[in-house]
């Protein structure tokens, strides 16, 4: 029976990571051979789901622990022999009716450094053999011994000098390893990457003081883990837990940066590899063994299933009650959950889902929340629930965290203390600073990857929507367009108006992308060289033709014969375009690549007549192109890169029926967006919005679902293109250009820095008020200011910055909440705030959703009718066991 998770839990837990020097998998994998290094992702990927198996590979890995065995082999040689083996063509087959030098030197270094590695694993093997009786490891000591004394491999070991090998016996050699008997070399090489990853693991048991988890069977239920810590974390604080039958649930709460997301984190990794049967960061562990685990830490919303955060969350919960209903013994971690709603259905859905997963107690359950009335409503309801919490103690008015788990319900409130302690507020009153002067539009990694802005390859990105390019220079150039927007109106509207022009005249790229790729390639080879030197270098390459039937100069002919008609259907489009209406807004490129295409020495080979070129007429245009004319033949590409975008572009526009902004200044302080919906949802709902100098901030509210992060996106996204010129997903747009474009709508926690989720709001919201109060006037998005923290924090703190950032009037603010109260007390402190709400329509006793902005505060609350109607609770207690 194989053990179950998924990507998000991977994510979670960090096991593999893009840069792999900060995962757990990079913690182990201290392999000598790539062979094991593989190996070890597998294991990796495949938790066991059997304490036996578990125990026995435990004992294995003791074994190598306790006799600091080291591993006896050397591992740059591996890659040698892989490779050799690899190659199974028989054309490469060494006969003593001859063979090249090269062939043989090549084959002999290969032979050599198998035939080491083969008597040095046989040496070692027979050791292990000959030292200890009753090895864990003596099985598979005895299998791959019986592989190494296969009568095939006799020869191997006792027939050969002990000087070189003579050139008889590597082709006998030769033939028995790579052809005779390959399969069987290759199970001793995965026999000796198992051996590698158990002595790599076993090393950074003991280089950092890492225990064995002892696996008990799926029924009994228990964790007993005592000194748990992150492994990742250079000082970090142990804790204790101890679960069984009676206690499989813990409500776990503390204060924003107590350190409960760290501790999940922890348990959980502890937990994974405890399936694993690898050693763990903690004193000592015991374990039921499960049928899978999912953890839920860091979870963003999903646009593209139309799923808000909480929905994503709903749909998380609904996944693991699937498969607890089916009969699964499951290890589940739950961090704040339902934080992505308002605080009633927060509440009531916490209740809810943690009394039906306390009817579960062949699970065990780790949930945290900063709904701390939940946990003495459970305390009553749940007889099996524990309640653990992360203290916080006051020091000279700062917070200082234990990171100790204690037992009982935190009533620690420090959210606005950590707000304060920042100067968040602070940054936002001050008196601005002289405004610092920036060449580039102003937008972060984090505004970025909210808005899905950029990436060739990456899922729905705004950036692949318009790459309809026919070249690779014309891509690069569209990703430097992305990466820095226009600053200033004149720029913009140039820009918007070239994109028009080649959108009215519906302007096709007149060439295909091999051809572009073949002129580069083919230009490529110039280096302004003299005629003489261009011509002997030709003559070479006839002379190479003739006699070695070298493909050369067939290449050169074929580079130039496409090159030339590049060319001339380039000549031919820019004269049918100098005739087109409005092409002023071109005509600055349109004279350069004019005045190339013009150029006298080009004349006679865009005129020649079609045919087989004489050597010497292919010598004068090589030298013209490639030679003579380089420097504009590279303008010109840049041009065509140029063109490719505009018309590339345009066609998008025409094709999704985008419009065209206009850019105002900055000082006449307007965002009119009239029909705009997100790009990438072609039947998106439409919305109008217009902000302005006396209503510059809108105050966003609505249930769960009714489009809160779509309507924030489809604006961040719009003012985005907007700014590069570029079209964009409405029936009309003004806006003036600011500096920047800020946003907050998916933010997670950073363990590496020791950020909780809260603390990394309060940093987010840090960064945005230090570009204020440097003067810069931006476009601001806060989705769900500070959900990460209690309700009463949350509150204080929302209203706090909302109020502060509302008064400066020289940036555009777009706040979304679910503390509708927060609405309520801003309306009678601030005069420039619009309050608006996505509403929701109940059907029938069921939530739908028009997506269509209204005016006011909504009072809508459907988080729990969502919960009921997904089924979740029935699922959950569902008695229908899959074993």
């Amino acid at each position: 029976m194989s053990f179950i998770t998924d990507k998000q839990t991977i994510d979670d837990l960090n096991i593999f990571s893009k840069s792999g020097s900060d995962s757990i998998y990079h913690i182990f994998n201290k392999t000598f051979t790539q062979g094991g290094a593989a190996l070890l992702e597998e294991l990796f990927r495949n938790p066991l789901a059997d304490h036996r198996a578990i125990n026995d590979r435990v004992a294995v890995l003791r074994y190598f622990l306790e006799s600091k065995t080291a591993f006896p082999l050397q591992g740059n040689r591996f890659e040698e022999a892989e490779r050799y083996l690899s190659n199974t063509d028989p054309r490469s087959r060494l006969s003593n009716q001859g063979f090249s030098m090269a062939d043989f030197n090549a084959a002999a270094q290969s032979v050599t450094a198998l035939m080491e590695i083969l008597q040095g694993l046989k040496k070692f093997l027979q050791e292990i053999q000959a030292k200890v009786t009753g090895n864990p490891y003596g099985a598979e000591v005895e299998k791959v011994l019986a592989l190494l004394n296969a009568k095939e491999l006799e020869l191997l070991f006792t027939d050969h000098s002990k000087g070189k090998i003579s050139s008889g016996k590597i082709v006998e050699y030769d033939n028995i390893l790579r052809f005779q008997q390959r399969g069987l070399l290759e199970k001793i090489l995965q026999y000796i990457y198992q051996l590698d990853v158990y002595i790599s693991i076993a090393g950074v048991a003991r280089e950092r003081g890492y225990s064995f988890a002892a696996a008990l069977e799926r029924n009994a239920n228990r964790l007993d883990l005592q000194g748990v810590y992150h492994p990742l974390l250079n000082k970090p604080v142990a804790n204790s837990l101890t679960m069984t039958p009676d206690s499989n649930i813990v409500f776990l709460t503390g204060a924003n940066m107590g350190g409960k997301s760290t501790f999940m984190k922890s348990l959980s990794i502890a937990m994974y590899l405890a399936h694993l049967g690898f050693p763990i960061a903690a004193k000592s562990m015991e374990f039921s063994v499960c049928d899978g685990m999912y953890t839920t830490i860091n979870l963003p919303d999903n646009l593209a299933m139309g799923a808000s955060h909480f929905y994503a969350e709903v749909l998380r919960v609904k996944k693991v009650a699937v498969e607890l209903g089916a009969g699964k013994n499951l290890f589940v971690v739950f961090d704040e959950l339902f934080r992505g709603t308002n605080v009633k259905d927060a509440y009531e859905g916490t209740i809810a889902i943690m009394e039906a997963f306390a009817s579960k107690p062949h699970s065990l359950f780790v949930i945290s929340t900063h709904i701390m009335e939940a946990g003495e409503v459970l305390q009553k309801k749940c007889k099996n629930m524990i309640f653990r919490y992360l203290p916080t103690r006051m020091e000279n008015g700062k917070p200082i965290y234990t990171y100790t788990l204690t037992e009982g319900i935190t009533d620690d409130r420090h959210g606005m203390i950590i707000i304060n302690n920042e100067g968040v507020i602070e940054l936002i009153q001050d008196k601005k600073q002289a405004k610092q002067p920036h060449a580039d539009f102003l937008a972060d990694k984090q505004t970025i990857e909210d808005l899905n802005l950029q990436g060739k390859f990456k899922q729905q990105s705004i950036y692949s929507l318009f790459n309809h390019l026919q070249t690779r220079g014309g891509e690069k150039m569209l990703e430097g367009m992305f990466a820095r927007p226009l600053k200033t109106p004149g720029q913009i509207n140039q820009r918007s108006a070239t994109f028009a022009f080649f959108q009215q005249h519906r302007v096709i790229f007149p060439v295909i992308r091999s051809q572009v790729e073949s002129m580069e390639d083919y230009l490529s080879g110039g280096a302004g060289a003299a005629l003489p030197r261009v011509a002997w270098g030709i003559f070479a390459k006839k002379f190479k033709q003739v006699l070695f039937h070298n493909a050369e100069l067939l290449q050169l002919q074929a580079g130039q014969s496409v090159t030339i008609e590049v060319l001339q259907a380039f000549r031919d489009f820019f004269k049918e375009l100098k005739g087109k209406a409005g092409v002023e807004i071109y005509q600055k490129d349109l004279d350069t690549a004019w005045k190339v295409l013009q150029d006298s020495r080009l004349q006679s080979l865009l005129d020649a007549p079609e045919g087989q070129l004489s050597l010497m007429q292919l010598i004068k245009n090589d030298y013209v192109i490639r030679h003579a004319m380089i420097s504009q033949m590279e303008n010109l590409l840049k041009l065509i890169y140029e063109l490719d975008v505009f018309i590339g572009v345009a066609a998008v526009a025409a094709e999704q029926d985008f419009v065209y902004a206009k850019a105002l200044p900055a000082e006449q302080m307007v965002l009119d967006l009239e029909g705009f919906r997100h790009p990438g949802l072609r039947k998106g709902v439409s919305n109008n919005l217009r902000l302005t100098k006396e209503r510059n901030m809108l105050f966003l509210t609505g249930a769960n679902m009714a489009g809160k992060s779509t309507f924030m996106k489809s604006m961040g996204i719009a003012v985005y293109l907007a700014h590069m010129g570029f079209p964009v997903a409405a029936k009309r747009m003004e806006f003036s250009v600011k500096d920047g474009l800020f946003s907050s709508i998916n933010v997670s926690d950073n363990l590496d820095m020791g950020y909780s989720h809260f603390y990394a709001e309060v940093l987010r919201t840090k960064t945005v008020a230090q570009a204020v109060n440097a003067s810069q006037d931006l476009y601001v998005l806060f989705d769900e200011l500070f959900k990460g923290t209690n309700v009463k924090d949350a509150y204080d703190a929302t209203l706090a910055v909302t109020k502060a950032f509302s008064e400066n009037r020289n940036s555009f603010f777009v706040v979304s909440t679910h503390i509708i109260e927060v609405g309520e007390a801003l309306g009678k402190i601030s005069d420039n705030v619009q309050f608006s709400f996505l509403p929701t329509v109940m059907k029938e006793g069921v939530p739908t959703y028009p997506y269509t902005l209204a005016s006011g505060i909504t009072t809508d609350r459907q988080g729990m009718i969502i919960i009921e109607n997904e089924k979740i609770v029935d699922i959950i207690k569902a008695e229908q066991y899959a074993n």
